[in-house]
């Protein structure tokens, strides 16, 4: 992104207020949990459905369970225990050699020790989507907390299968090339030559195979954790002592798509997959390679009648003022920023300080006029994205910071967020309940 286009969207600044929080449905369920429980910050044993169920697979059964923990953890008042499979474990405990007699049960209690466990109830598929209610106990067994119908995507179609073997022989041959292997930071999967929705999916293949390994009886009953971490930005161009994953996905001229995977400790690899030839149908992606504004724009969560954006010329003429027409509903709270071609974005609205500007009101609104900034003459040639975020309540505290630090200031430009951020923060934007986003280029000849 431009130096002179960053001044421009950041120019003109007022102040006004702010707003007050408001908690979306999960949020609520937490608050009743909490108060079961007597504390606010929660140390769960997600359980999932009973083992008996025959509403879901086994496998859309556990990617239901890593989806709720990590809309869970995104709260940023959740401790995950280290709960398991108690049917899995008892099949197999039997066949371990333990050393002492009542190990097993013990280690059992502690995989599953944390003030509520929480159970998957009700379950119903219609379709490709599964939906079921959250139930926490409390470990003193004498206080329930039942949530609202929760409604969860589900993989239905065949091919995942195919990748879900390429991934889980990878972490088999991982754990066989470092035995003493206690945590994995994931790295996003890279695209040749651009960027596709499908690296994405084979990221979330890949943690459902490494999480499946740390549930694992035998970690569980010889207490041999395994952590298992989203990589923090800047992290996978390091070398360091962690084990790392390494990605890629590829398209080829035919059509055919292909990935490799590795993982990396230092400056050693360990248990390198070499090129498969996979399909992705199953995995529910567009294995499009596209440049970076295009990407984004085409896998954007984007539904018109909740939130537009139309620019009000396209291309627009140098020496012309932007002029970006904003329609939603009324209470959305807006996150906006502009995305460059080389990866980089500035953050736009909010503004600090000023958040009660970047809620819609009936009706269209205009930026930046509406919004309390200056004129922005487009006086250069350029082509960006300009890309808002939707919420009806307000997003969770760690990201709303996260994302305001970023954000300009009456005084202070927005600061210049590089390709990793930017990803990452699409990738935690997208996964918040609700979210709704819009995308508009800005192209100025």
């Amino acid at each position: 992104m431009s130096g002179l286009l960053r001044s421009l969207f950041v120019a003109g600044l007022l102040i006004a207020g702010s707003n007050a929080p408001r908690a979306d449905a999960l949020s609520a369920w937490l608050d009743n949990v909490a108060a079961c429980a007597g504390k606010r910050d929660l140390s769960l044993a997600v359980v999932g459905f009973e083992a008996g169920q025959q509403v879901l697979s086994r496998t859309q059964a556990d990617e239901v369970r890593l989806a709720i923990e990590s809309r869970l953890q995104s709260e940023g008042r959740i401790r995950l225990a280290a709960s398991a499979d108690v049917v899995r474990i008892k099949a197999l405990r039997d066949s371990l050699n333990l050393q002492k007699p009542g190990e097993a049960e013990a280690q059992i209690r502690r995989a599953f020790d944390g003030d509520a466990s929480v159970f998957f109830t009700q379950p119903a598929r219609q379709d490709e989507k599964a939906s079921f209610r959250l139930q926490a106990i409390a470990k003193a067994g004498d206080c329930k907390a039942t949530s609202e119908p929760i409604e969860i995507a589900i993989r239905t179609k065949p091919g995942v299968v195919d990748v879900d073997q390429v991934m889980s022989k990878a972490v088999e041959n991982l754990v066989r090339a470092a035995p003493d292997l206690r945590r994995v930071d994931i790295c996003p999967f890279a695209a040749a030559s651009g960027y596709s929705a499908c690296s994405a999916a084979l990221g979330e293949r890949l943690t459902l195979a490494l999480d499946a390994e740390s549930r694992s009886a035998d970690r569980i009953l010889r207490a041999r954790p395994l952590e298992i971490r989203k990589a923090a930005p800047g992290q996978c161009a390091a070398s360091s002592d962690a084990v790392t994953t390494r990605g890629r996905f590829e398209q080829d001229r035919n059509g055919q798509s292909w990935m490799e995977l590795e993982f990396r400790r230092g400056d050693a690899v360990l248990a390198p997959t070499g090129r498969n030839r996979i399909p992705v149908e199953g995995l529910g992606c567009d294995p499009t390679v596209r440049p970076f504004l295009e990407h984004v724009a085409a896998t954007a969560g984007s539904d018109r009648a909740r939130l537009a954006l139309l620019p009000a010329a396209s291309p627009f003429a140098k020496g012309r003022r932007l002029d970006v027409r904003i329609e939603g509903k009324a209470g959305t709270k807006l996150y906006c920023w502009v995305l460059d071609s080389d990866g980089t974005a500035s953050v736009v609205l909010p503004v600090r300080g000023e958040a009660d500007r970047s809620v819609l009101r009936a009706g269209s609104q205009s930026y930046p006029y509406d919004f309390g900034l200056g004129d922005i003459v487009l006086d250069a040639a350029f082509e960006n994205l300009f890309a808002c975020f939707g919420t009806e309540a307000d997003l969770p505290a760690a990201l709303r910071q996260r994302w305001l630090k970023a954000a300009p200031s009456a005084s202070d430009d927005a600061a210049i967020l590089q390709p990793d951020e930017v990803l990452d923060l699409i990738e935690t934007l997208r996964a918040v309940p609700g979210v709704v986003e819009a995308t508009a280029p800005i192209v100025v000849r």
